[in-house]
């Protein structure tokens, strides 16, 4: 075996100084910039964001409002494809290359043709007006499913916006409760030294602190968590978010006369089935003829001579027999639209559970928060009660701790009744299209849609 000796001559090492120095020398490879669609999406810093202004910026960030957007300018765009039938269709043509035509008067070769050719529906027993009129039905759904979307996407930054109000008061809320409970342990702490009770009630408060500490934290960790949501929705992180508008708790209340003619689901479902309608009187008309008028200069070169071809000619298109392609295009309209009936019974039943069910818990927190103002009362007087006797020693610590849990519990369940009321509220005006009116986010007419 051959052994490796640990002192190499010194050009060695003065080659291997060389190799560091290049490689040091090395121009630094930079990445490539991510194109535009890789880039994270912006957050800006704000001060202040109101309820109204969230739903607004919401508006311009949401995927789904964009591509209902774009899916509504499509319609626009058939409705017109639609109609372009009943103008003249004009086109030209040409042909180059050796064709032969014969008959009894003799041949010619022709070597190439060109010319302009026309043609004018004039009636065709529905067919075209019926096709628009389903288009422009399609489109109207498509609008309505906008205005849908929209109603959709102000209703989740709403409740956002909610959790973020909901957490920083409950943060509030433990705070306060650690001051408290910061007030028993030095009342336990003067206690002790001054021999009235033993040093384990302050050991037994720090306890109880620490442990509110850790909810403290729990809480903050949900807070953040809702902001970091409520960016992504509407690209800014404020600071400071205002109270909720009290015309949400002042919405009427019908269960028993829901305006659904009003509601853009159930009219995106009626618009639907409506171009199914449509879809059959389409389907029936073909079994109908076309009525079309024709035109066509065109310009033959034969090896002979050149000549010109006029033709004005009314066309009649009817079908015989295609095998029952038209009864069969007829029944799958009949079931297009059985299916587009039922849609609007589905939506109407979705808006009715939704708000009934938003209107049940609505009710059921205004009640709980009845109860939890009588409960916080009697448990911050119980507990002045107890400070003072435990002063008096007449209490133990942990019945002064027990009645500080029982304030805590009560402040905090009376906080999340609270605001179960608010996301209730937020529901029901969301089921029955009512949250943007109330906000004054107009979007009635297509000139009132916010800009997108």
């Amino acid at each position: 075996m051959r052994i490796f000796s640990l002192f190499y001559p010194p050009v060695v090492f003065f080659v291997i100084g060389l190799f560091i120095i290049s490689v040091d020398n090395l121009p630094i490879s930079h990445a490539a910039p991510l194109p535009k669609w890789a880039e994270a999406p912006t957050v800006q810093q704000s001060k202040t964001l109101s309820l109204r202004d969230a739903i607004l910026r919401a508006f311009g960030r949401s995927p789904a409002i964009a591509q209902a957007s774009a899916q509504a300018g499509i319609g626009q765009a058939q409705i017109d494809e639609a109609q372009s039938v009943w103008y003249p269709q004009v086109s030209l043509s040409g042909t180059s290359g050796h064709s032969k035509q014969a008959d009894s008067s003799g041949s010619l070769n022709n070597s190439a043709s060109y010319g302009l050719t026309l043609s004018q529906l004039v009636y065709d027993f529905g067919k075209t007006n019926n096709n628009i009129k389903k288009q422009e039905t399609v489109s109207a759904s498509y609008y309505y499913n906008l205005l849908s979307v929209m109603n959709e996407v102000g209703e989740k930054t709403a409740l956002t916006y909610l959790d973020v109000k909901r957490y920083q008061s409950l943060c509030d809320a433990v705070e306060d409760n650690i001051k408290s409970l910061e007030a028993v342990r030095d009342m336990a702490q003067l206690r002790a030294d001054a021999g009235l009770s033993s040093s384990s009630d302050v050991l037994q408060a720090e306890a109880r602190i620490a442990g509110m500490r850790a909810t403290l934290e729990q809480y903050r960790a949900q807070r953040l968590t809702a902001v970091s949501q409520l960016a992504v929705l509407t690209g800014v992180r404020a600071s400071n978010l205002p109270d909720y508008p009290k015309e949400l708790l002042k919405q009427p209340v019908q269960l028993d006369s829901i305006g659904y003619q009003n509601n853009p689901q159930v009219q995106s479902a009626q618009s639907q089935q409506n171009a199914a309608k449509y879809g059959v009187e389409v389907a029936k008309s073909q079994n109908w003829p076309t009525l079309s008028l024709q035109g066509a200069r065109t310009r033959h070169e034969t090896d002979s001579r050149s000549y010109w071809n006029d033709q004005l000619q009314l066309s009649v298109d009817m079908p015989i027999y295609q095998g029952g392609a038209v009864s069969a295009r007829v029944d799958q309209a009949e079931g297009v639209r059985r299916a587009a009936e039922s849609q609007v019974n589905q939506a109407k039943m979705d808006i009715n559970q939704k708000a009934a069910t938003a209107f049940a818990n609505w009710t059921g927190a205004r009640e709980r928060e009845t109860a939890g103002d009588q409960q916080f009362f009697a448990a911050i007087t119980a507990r002045d009660v107890y400070r003072n006797e435990y002063k008096l020693s007449k209490r133990s610590l942990n019945d002064l701790l027990s009645v500080e849990q029982d304030v805590h519990q009560a402040a905090i369940a009376k906080l999340n009744a609270d605001y179960d009321g608010w996301t209730s509220a937020v529901n029901y005006a969301a089921a029955v299209d009512n949250l943007l009116p109330l906000l004054e986010i107009l979007r009635k007419y297509k000139d009132d849609l916010p800009s997108l």
